[in-house]
């Protein structure tokens, strides 16, 4: 069996990688990665057989496509931004693929591969990371079992940094997109943009996170839960976070950043210089005091609410998964649930254990119970309830 992680080097990506080093059934392993010095070190430091480690620039078609030919399954942990292009490469090399979500409008775009995908007799799975991923396949958990849906409300809640500080625990790229562009929902049947971080509420997770306040974010859970229960009847589907795991002074400062325009990706020019606003921001953060995010308990609580009907009568089901550290890895809570979930359907993709083919959301290619044992096995907990009115 042999996985290509791409962005294996990267926050996320090397978390994938540990997670599939720790199954000896996987016997080979592409660290990919545009910094090779990085991608060396992680599959040095492993100390296993099978792991190498290659320079990969996911823009050049000719050698990713190339690369890719062989594998059993390739986990696409680099920036959304080159989803596209690499979903393409996979096409040419006839292999199975997986990222971590296109923050709504990349993963639309996807979902035009679909015909091709099928046609070549691979799958692709847009957003199986934890929020998107873990929540989808949350939602077909009850969803599937209605005989209607009316809605599905998705909350992502961790213990933020007690230290306030503006390190990032994901791609820094993709946090300054959640702030500063507007939050997609879907509302009465519809699709409608809304600020980003608006529509503020208090939400009660489990301790130690207790009640906290979520916002509006634009995510791709929306782009597809909408469209899969379709039929279904949805009306009502919107994702919700609590400040990206900063705390809310950190988000704040962040914040307060974007709506001057420093998180634009526009050149603007200064003494005869074009300059990205981001670019510059990205450089000074670096150099922020406070740089490891060491102060978070980094336990991590993601929640499914689905309303709809069964047998005539109003159901309601929850959907939660909760994670601790994972203290082999040395990892959040949070961390570990973006990683295990890729990590684990890239297995079941490469064994050939999932018949099916096209460009598919999580909540139509993977199936709940055997993932969500899987993830149990490496300390996360998910419970269901699906409540209904006493009979009256």
């Amino acid at each position: 069996m042999r996985i290509v992680v791409l962005g294996g080097a990267g926050i996320i990506g090397r978390v994938i990688v540990r997670d599939l080093a720790d199954d000896r059934e996987v016997r080979e392993i592409v660290v990919a990665d545009l910094d090779l010095d990085g991608a060396q070190r992680l599959a040095s430091g492993l100390g296993r057989p099978g792991v190498t480690a290659v320079r990969a620039d996911v823009t050049d078609h000719a050698a990713l496509a190339k690369l890719l030919k062989g594998a059993g399954a390739v986990i696409n942990s680099v920036q959304y931004y080159f989803n596209l292009p690499v979903m393409k490469a996979c096409l040419e090399a006839r292999a199975h693929y997986l990222d971590l979500g296109g923050l709504f409008h990349t993963t639309r775009k996807q979902l035009e591969l679909h015909g091709e995908f099928k046609k070549a007799g691979v799958l692709a799975v847009l957003g199986l990371g934890s929020c998107p991923g873990i929540a989808n396949v949350q939602a077909r958990a009850v969803a599937d079992t209605f005989d209607t849906v009316e809605s599905v409300r998705i909350f992502n809640g961790a213990t933020p940094d007690q230290g306030d500080s503006l390190a990032w625990a994901y791609s820094i790229q993709t946090i300054f997109d959640e702030i500063s562009e507007k939050a997609m929902v879907f509302r009465d049947g519809q699709f409608v943009e809304l600020p980003p971080l608006g529509e503020e509420e208090l939400y009660r997770f489990q301790e130690p996170i207790g009640v906290s306040k979520v916002h509006l974010s634009l995510h791709s859970e929306v782009a597809t839960l909408p469209l899969t229960y379709a039929a279904k009847g949805i009306k009502d589907c919107f994702f919700k976070i609590s400040f990206f795991g900063y705390s809310e002074k950190a988000l704040r400062q962040l914040q307060f950043l974007a709506q001057l325009g420093l998180a634009s990706t526009e050149p603007v020019e200064v003494r005869g210089a074009k300059v990205k606003p981001r670019d510059v921001l990205l450089e000074v953060l670096k150099r922020a005091p406070q740089t490891e995010r060491t102060k978070s308990l980094g336990f991590k609580d993601i929640v499914t609410e689905v309303k709809g009907t069964k047998g005539g009568r109003p159901v309601a089901g929850r959907v939660e998964t909760t994670a601790w550290p994972h203290k082999g890895w040395g990892v959040s809570g949070g961390t570990f649930l973006v990683a295990s979930p890729p990590a684990i359907v890239a297995r079941w993709l490469a064994a050939g254990h999932v018949k099916l083919s096209g460009v598919l959301p999580p909540e139509q290619a993977v199936d709940a119970a055997p993932f969500f044992k899987d993830l149990e096995a490496r300390g996360a907990r998910t419970t269901i309830s699906v409540t209904e009115p006493f009979p009256g």
